[in-house]
């Protein structure tokens, strides 16, 4: 069971990871990236609501209020930056900084929940570094804007956050109530971001979208974005339980990067570059120094 979760949260951050891109296209303003994620965090709230109901009903203890505060605010934040970020222009360092956001949970776990981490595992961890460093050295566009930085490092820091709640919910409560627990996140999020806009409105801030986009089509993505977000940030979850935040966080990094790499080569018929093959190289590397661990 553990490697279908894996497999599950490659393909569903891999799959989220292009919704972002072409919504982050729809959004004309900063208003509108507020109010873009509330799209995909509504229709998570009611499908947790309606599973925790379903499943023995709400819990209202401090184990899953408290992390889901932390993971409600670092999604509401970590999802505006992410879109603000992609609309503008992005260059490779804002990109890099985007990508390192599971070194955060990593570190956290073994700072605040006394983690246990081989010393092999931190070396694998450094090899998925140098991945994202090649793969994306070079890749970026635009200038290398103040403002551009504070969203990369806000989003990457926002979705490490909600990584490190999750592991705090099932170090807490490990196995039990994470349909409360994501239930609780989401409405969070989603009152977040509609009380900003509605604050936004009242100053005469109205979103604006590009006009090309349909709403049926704004509606597919977002609708999107919310089945890959749930079942990814469920799966992650679920993986607490098998290993440890290095080996969760470097193994789904890694993985999707070198699905991302093998994808490319097959849709566009030509052989890898020397640098992606040597990524490819220091992604095996990062996968042994976790599974080394795991055996």
């Amino acid at each position: 069971m553990p490697y279908l979760y894996l497999a599950l949260a490659v393909a569903s951050s891999g799959v989220s990871g292009l919704l972002y891109k072409k919504v982050s296209s729809f959004s004309d303003s900063r208003t509108a990236s507020i109010v873009l994620p509330a799209l995909w965090f509504i229709p998570l709230t009611l499908v947790f609501l309606a599973t925790s109901l379903l499943t023995g009903g709400l819990n209202f203890s401090t184990e899953i209020l408290m992390p889901a505060l932390l993971a409600g605010v670092a999604y509401a934040v970590c999802s505006f930056s992410l879109l603000e970020s992609m609309r503008s222009n992005s260059f490779t360092f804002a990109i890099i900084i985007i990508n390192l956001s599971f070194v955060f949970p990593i570190l956290l776990s073994v700072i605040f929940l006394n983690e246990q981490t081989h010393l092999l595992q931190f070396i694998g961890m450094t090899a998925a570094i140098l991945v994202i460093v090649l793969t994306n050295l070079g890749q970026g566009k635009g200038k290398n804007s103040f403002l551009a930085i504070v969203f990369a490092l806000l989003s990457s820091l926002g979705n490490g956050l909600v990584d490190f709640a999750i592991k705090i919910q099932q170090y807490g409560t490990p196995g039990e109530d994470s349909n409360s627990f994501f239930f609780f996140t989401y409405l969070i999020a989603t009152v977040i971001c509609l009380a900003v806009t509605a604050l936004l409105r009242l100053t005469r801030h109205r979103p604006r979208f590009t006009e090309s986009i349909s709403k049926k089509e704004l509606l597919g993505c977002a609708l999107g974005i919310a089945a890959c977000n749930g079942i990814c940030f469920f799966a992650v979850g679920l993986l607490a339980n098998h290993m440890n935040a290095a080996a969760e966080f470097v193994l789904i990094t890694t993985l999707s990067i070198a699905v991302s790499l093998g994808l490319r080569g097959i849709r566009t018929g030509e052989r890898l570059t020397k640098r992606e093959i040597i990524s490819l190289v220091f992604c095996a590397a990062a996968i042994a120094c976790q599974c080394w661990n795991l055996i």
